[in-house]
């Protein structure tokens, strides 16, 4: 499977909630770093617990493009996500934008950076665009 295929299908396991999917996309030793929050989540078990805690959800996703070697577009439905992803990159490097509505009604734009190794997402950095506190319910995954 190339690079895009796989950053398309972590996105994917991540707007569903296929937590098995996500858990086989993800580099074991992962490293999720919130840069404007401090938090620094290590390894696969860490990462994917913290998404299944998540209150209130993500919000909604209604599109998912993915740009790269080839540019490609596919729209996506539901529930919990994020409303539009755009992915830059080739190799074992992209970029994400996208505007994050949560439950609440909030919304922020999020750029991300994505690097893979073996075939998996080893990294994944995200900026959001309003900074925050660390909340006290992930201080068990992060340091």
């Amino acid at each position: 499977m190339g690079s895009e295929q796989i950053v398309k299908q972590y996105g994917r396991a991540q707007i569903d909630r296929d937590l098995a999917a996500l858990r086989e996309l993800a580099h074991p030793e992962i490293i999720v770093t919130y840069p404007q929050s401090g938090e620094v989540i290590h390894g696969v078990d860490n990462y994917v617990d913290m998404l299944a805690n998540y209150p209130g959800g993500l919000g909604q996703l209604d599109e998912f493009t993915v740009h790269g070697t080839e540019e490609r577009v596919s729209v996506v439905s539901s529930p919990i996500g994020l409303p539009m992803i755009t992915v830059t990159g080739s190799g074992n490097t992209f970029f994400i934008e996208t505007m994050a509505e949560y439950a609440n009604g909030q919304a922020f734009n999020v750029v991300g950076l994505l690097i893979l190794r073996d075939g998996k997402v080893a990294a994944e950095t995200s900026y959001f665009a309003a900074p925050f506190d660390a909340p006290d319910w992930r201080s068990t995954y992060v340091e």
